[in-house]
């Protein structure tokens, strides 16, 4: 019995994922998206009981399918972003595509979220992780987990090179205030039942990656690295690579 709640609990965290999926086009353009699975925490919660809640107290299971875009909160606060220095208003203005997708059903266990971001050249994608951070700090629907992640977590500038002769992915630590910059346990063990997974799409084939956990589709044209997500935050440096294209 404790082997085959083992295996379920195994099962039910494994669905915990976090895809980060970008699509190069030749001319630099392309897609980013940040996927956040958290269905694993709803099956659980169904498991435990917990998802009778809402009828206990005769309220409707959660059922709610959301997309939030940057361009409507622009035009909301457009007086306060006004009063923002320059840069800031500067790439708030280029994320202004930027939507946030969120589909939960309490009923079913399903929980996702998805960042998705159309960039027009690969510089716009340079810390884009931390300008997706301070878009859900502005959000009136919060995702209190995306949130609890990433305070705690070490911090960094990730920069991306794309041209036809390769692709770099640049891992820069950022020096922090705090005197331990490791990630707390709370934040370390919600990471632990997440993997972080890379999917990139080029239009070119690749001849080589300087990251020896990197996968290739058939086409060599698609990259994937996959890594737990506690490991990946406690050395960030993991994802620091270079691709090159024949």
């Amino acid at each position: 019995m404790k082997k085959l709640l083992l295996l379920s609990l195994v099962l039910i965290f494994s669905s915990c994922q976090l895809n980060e999926e970008i699509t190069f086009n030749k001319d630099g353009s392309g897609e980013f998206q940040l996927a956040i699975d958290m269905s694993g925490f709803m099956s659980m919660a169904k498991g435990m009981g917990k998802e009778n809640d809402s009828l206990k107290k005769n309220k409707k299971p959660l059922v709610k399918d959301t997309v939030y875009k940057l361009v409507d909160m622009l035009e909301d606060k457009k007086d306060s972003i006004a009063q923002l220095p320059k840069e800031e208003r500067e790439w708030l203005e280029k994320m202004k595509n930027a939507v946030v997708k969120l589909h939960a059903n309490e009923i079913k266990g399903e929980m996702t979220m998805a960042y998705i971001y159309p960039f027009k050249k690969v510089a716009d994608l340079d810390n884009i992780l931390d300008k997706f951070e301070k878009i859900e700090k502005n959000r009136k629907d919060k995702n209190s987990i995306m949130t609890d992640m990433t305070n705690d977590m070490p911090k960094t500038k990730v920069k991306y090179e794309f041209n036809k002769r390769k692709f770099r992915r640049k891992v820069q630590m950022v020096k922090s205030k705090k005197t331990n910059d490791s990630i707390n346990n709370k934040t370390e063990a919600m990471l632990g039942m997440f993997k972080y997974k890379l999917i990139y799409h080029f239009p070119y084939e690749i001849k080589s990656v300087s990251n020896k956990d990197a996968l290739l589709s058939a086409d060599k044209k698609t990259l994937i690295i996959e890594l737990p997500a506690n490991v990946l935050f406690n050395n960030p440096k993991l994802l620091d690579f270079e691709v090159k294209f024949k």
